[in-house]
Parts: C-alpha cells; sequence; structure tokens
C-alpha cells in the first residue's frame, strides 16, 4: 500500500539515496539534466528538513520512500504573470520517484494526489515547468496544459504547466494497489523519457 505524507527530518538519508538513484539513471540514459541533479542531491534531500508540510513523500508501507514532491505556493515570476500569480494554486517542485518503480507510474501517481490535495485545500489549479519539450509531453499525458512557452534560460526553453485543481475519486483505490497502470486507460501509462517519473 501506498500514502503520501509531509516529510520529516528523519527522511533525509533515505531521500537523498532515491534521488542519487535517480540522479544515476539519468546519467545512464544521457539525459541532458542529469548534471544539475548530481550537484544538488544533498540539497533537494534536505528539503524535508525547513518547513514542514511543503515537501511530501510516498511511502510504500509506510516504511520505504519511493517518490517525493514539494509544493509551493509561490510562483515562479518568470514562468507566470502576476494575475496568474495572485490566483490560488499549488506549484509542484522537484517531483522524484525511484527508478527502480518507474513501471508502477509513481510519477503520475504523485501528480493526481496533487490535483486532488489543492481541490481538497481550496487552491484552483496545480502548476509545474520545466525545460524539456520530453518531459512536458509526459505532463501532457498528466492532463497538464501548456500555458507558456517562455525564452530559454539556460539554453532551453521553458515550459509552464496547469491542470485545474479536481477531486479523484479513484485515489483511494491507486494507493490501495500500489499500481496506477492496473486502474488506468493506456494513454496515460504511456512512458516518456524525463528526469522525473
Amino acid at each position: 500500500m501506498l500514502a503520501m505524507r509531509p516529510a520529516t527530518p528523519g527522511d533525509r538519508w533515505a531521500l537523498e539515496a532515491m534521488i542519487q538513484a535517480r540522479s544515476d539513471w539519468m546519467r545512464n540514459k544521457r539525459l541532458p539534466s542529469w548534471q544539475s541533479w548530481a550537484k544538488h542531491v544533498s540539497e533537494l534531500a534536505a528539503n524535508c528538513a525547513d518547513r514542514y508540510g511543503d515537501m511530501w513523500v510516498l511511502a510504500e508501507d509506510h516504511v520505504r520512500i519511493v517518490g517525493c514532491t514539494t509544493i509551493l505556493r509561490t510562483a515562479a515570476p518568470w514562468a507566470w504573470t502576476a494575475n496568474e500569480a495572485s490566483e490560488p494554486a499549488f506549484y509542484l517542485n522537484s517531483t522524484v520517484t525511484d527508478p527502480a518503480e518507474r513501471d508502477r507510474k509513481l510519477g503520475t501517481l504523485i501528480a493526481n494526489w496533487a490535483v486532488d490535495h489543492a481541490a481538497r485545500q481550496n487552491m484552483r489549479f496545480v502548476r509545474r515547468d520545466c525545460n524539456s519539450r520530453s518531459l512536458a509531453t509526459y505532463y501532457e499525458k498528466q492532463q497538464f496544459t501548456i500555458v507558456h512557452r517562455l525564452p530559454p534560460r539556460d539554453g532551453c526553453t521553458v515550459y509552464a504547466l496547469q491542470r485545474e485543481a479536481q477531486r479523484i475519486p479513484e485515489l483511494a483505490g491507486w494507493f490501495a494497489s500500489g499500481n496506477l497502470c492496473a486502474r488506468v486507460t493506456p494513454a496515460t501509462c504511456t512512458t516518456v523519457g524525463g528526469g522525473h517519473h
């Protein structure tokens, strides 16, 4: 059984190991952003101790951490307009899953949880950004829509995406089964290369 819970300082070493495994996987796949991830493994893992409730972990049987994401409430000013930034929204940042569990579509499960969680918190949108076209395509398969294509930062086009917050009745079943692909359409289970999954 899977469950999302707020990260705690005690999760740091497990998070560091998982993020390092993802960075190594990205390097082996020759994905362009692996070096950035490799440089920031400890920093990303340390988010579990920064502000309780911002970083969430996906845990299996309440023990093993197989994924994480950070939910911010402040828009990146270079990605969203002032009007958009004033709208109630969650911003997903640094979503990472264990690459050994890739076939279970845990990144898609985290995204659906965030959409449901946002609805329960009276948010209007869940938003995220990336600088990879293949990753933006993957997010589109999670029902996110590209809102802005921004001028290159560090040589890469930035994609800002959003999805309306909504309750997802199937979520409890997905967490109980631990396998998102058992209950979704084939299109949702299509794998697209990218650093987050």
